[in-house]
């Protein structure tokens, strides 16, 4: 059986002007999970998002894994931009125009008494409207999005050889949607798996030579406990 590793991007940085940019407990995580990983599998392929937050954390995973090995993981980074994250500007934008500035908005959620649970307030709102919804106002429709993560897998299994351990570097909404695939189960299922992914969590998948892809397990962020690290979700 191959191997397919996914790995939640580290913490980005919430409520600063860039988002998509790890923090430093974020850059922590990522070597972490790197130490960790260095010492059970040894990949034969690398994948990441083209997102700032996932190179980094890609970047950061090899430089822990070099740390807990003592030899540099000398594969080449293939950049697929299939496995970036939906785009939660353009989904909130359309729930609600106001977030077209996002400035004001951002001041008003940071001075809520828990910034982070307010912003969850009106992020899980938004997103159930655009699961359900086929509105060309969306760049990117759900339909659209769950395809183009899991067109993106089919390619990675099609071309693996035997044996294969691969390792990818994504965010939370896109392996969500490689699960919906695998478990065949609802978009808002996928969803409440999507909300529970800690950063820098692994899920790991497997597949045989016939491309027949199963879950072995999900949402894994023992090295981060292991570690004495935080485990955050946003």
């Amino acid at each position: 059986m191959a191997e397919l590793y996914f790995i939640r991007h580290g913490q980005a940085s919430f409520g600063k002007d860039d988002y998509d940019a790890l923090s430093d407990l974020g850059k922590q995580q990522a070597q972490v999970v790197g130490r960790c990983l260095g010492q059970l599998i040894h990949p034969t392929q690398l994948l990441c998002g083209s997102l700032n937050r996932q190179q980094q954390t890609m970047d950061h995973f090899l430089a822990g894994f070099e740390a807990g090995t003592g030899q540099a993981l000398s594969l080449p980074i293939k950049i697929d931009p299939s496995f970036n994250e939906f785009d939660h500007d353009n989904v909130l934008q359309v729930f609600n125009p106001e977030f077209k500035d996002r400035a004001f908005i951002t001041k008003q959620i940071m001075a809520q008494p828990n910034p982070e649970k307010a912003f969850h307030k009106l992020y899980r709102k938004a997103v159930f409207e655009w699961l359900n919804s086929e509105s060309e106002d969306y760049v990117e429709r759900f339909s659209d999005f769950y395809l183009r993560v899991n067109q993106a897998v089919k390619g990675v299994i099609q071309s693996a050889k035997r044996k294969e351990c691969i390792v990818v570097v994504s965010s939370a909404g896109a392996i969500s949607m490689c699960l919906q695939e695998v478990l065949n189960i609802s978009a808002l299922k996928a969803f409440e798996l999507n909300e529970m992914m800690a950063n820098t969590a692994i899920t790991k998948l497997v597949f045989n030579e016939a491309g027949d892809l199963s879950l072995s397990y999900f949402n894994n962020y023992q090295h981060l406990s292991l570690a004495d690290t935080k485990v955050t979700y946003r």
